[in-house]
């Protein structure tokens, strides 16, 4: 525990220290299969009609340097994707499987760091089927872009990324190398690095729109002509939601985010028109000092936007982080069992699969409505579905 508060405590100067910082310069004719599509982002209470597959790609930016290595900086990078339906004829994708050609390496450097629990890995399957073909019928695909925490991962919410998936949506997670926990370049692993953070919200900043690029200028093969580029959002979880709550301002291709547990600092342009989300824990230690920038953030963002509070929950229940990390399962804010802000008393954070069932509703509801404009999807977000578990404000007018 101790450990942990010295880790929870180090976060909170590095994002004293980044506010300080300047800031950071297909068509298809058959109405069947087009009824077919449209449903398919519709039901945001249940998974959607499609099998999920994953696959990593390597993106490299040739206009800037690696800052914590030699050459250009480099993004391992996840896509999750609606996969044809022979697609548990694929390899179903296990935890290890993010790590590529890096496994053994890794499993070395979390053993020794203590984060694996003493009986090793649990290697368990993430839901998804790697490198299965992509459903005939997705197609065209909308793009949701994900920005991991700080010192996390690109598949650190795998499960809201499968959900998101099975609704027909195209989602791109890159490791912002240098300030992600362990980035498996083919040439070796790259660790998180503190020598990195001051210039680590700039360098996730620009590897988002980077990704944008790539996906509308230089897809890659398997989803050349399948995707949506007139419809791309972003959300990110901690530090990641703070790049997402940030970029989303000046990135005039991205007209919806969705931001968990993090905050935006409050300046923001006359010409903002994105719609946005913020899922915050009443009890979440690690951004609680930030609950005012939080909500000056908030405030000063245009309408439509949405506002959940999750009663009793903790920072990494909005991740798959406590299924995987024996630290933070063991000790995590958001794991398990917790203590009250203020009080300390005792309180139990939602399970995995509860309070997953309750972010990707929503999730799904959201992106629907926001990024699509799904009337349907509008109506659901009129409501609070989870009254026992959170508060719920939004503001459409």
């Amino acid at each position: 525990m101790e450990r942990n508060n010295r880790r929870a405590t180090l976060l909170l100067w590095v994002l004293m220290l980044l506010a300080l910082l300047p800031a950071c310069d297909g068509n298809d004719d058959d109405n069947s299969n087009e009824n077919s599509i449209l449903n398919a982002f519709l039901g945001p209470a249940n998974p959607g009609p499609y099998l999920v597959g994953n696959t990593s790609f390597v993106l490299e930016d040739a206009s800037r340097e690696l800052s914590c290595g030699q050459g250009n900086r480099r993004l391992v990078t996840e896509v999750w994707y609606p996969a044809a339906d022979d697609a548990p004829s694929w390899p179903m994708n296990h935890i290890t499987d993010f790590f590529l050609d890096q496994r053994d390496a890794a499993i070395e450097i979390l053993r020794e760091s203590g984060e694996l629990p003493e009986g090793g890995i649990n290697d368990f399957s993430t839901g998804s089927y790697r490198n299965a073909p992509v459903h005939p019928d997705a197609a065209p695909m909308p793009i949701l872009i994900f920005s991991h925490g700080f010192s996390s991962n690109r598949f650190q919410n795998y499960t809201m990324s499968n959900y998101l998936a099975s609704h027909g949506y195209l989602v791109v997670a890159p490791d912002h190398t240098c300030n992600a926990r362990i980035a498996p370049l083919p040439e070796g692993i790259i660790l998180f690095t503190w020598d990195n953070v001051p210039i680590s919200l700039c360098e996730r900043i620009v590897d988002l729109s980077f990704v944008i690029d790539v996906f509308t200028e230089q897809t890659p093969e398997m989803f050349d002509g399948r995707l949506d580029t007139a419809h791309i959002a972003f959300w990110g979880h901690s530090f990641g939601g703070l790049t997402a709550s940030e970029q989303v301002k000046y990135e005039p291709r991205v007209s919806a985010m969705l931001q968990l547990a993090s905050f935006g600092f409050p300046v923001v342009p006359q010409n903002l028109t994105a719609t946005t989300m913020y899922m915050w824990g009443k009890q979440d230690k690690i951004m609680s000092l930030w609950k005012e920038l939080h909500d000056a953030h908030i405030t000063l963002m245009p309408r439509p936007k949405y506002e959940l509070e999750f009663i009793d929950t903790g920072h990494f229940a909005f991740s798959d982080l406590c299924l995987f990390s024996e630290t933070l399962a063991r000790e995590g804010d958001g794991c398990g069992w917790g203590t009250r802000i203020g009080t300390g008393e005792p309180f139990e954070n939602p399970d995995h699969d509860q309070m997953h069932a309750m972010i990707n509703a929503y999730a799904t509801a959201f992106f629907g409505a926001g990024l699509l404009g799904f009337e349907d999807l509008h109506e659901y977000l009129r409501s609070n579905h989870f009254p026992d578990a959170m508060e719920y404000n939004p503001m459409t007018q």
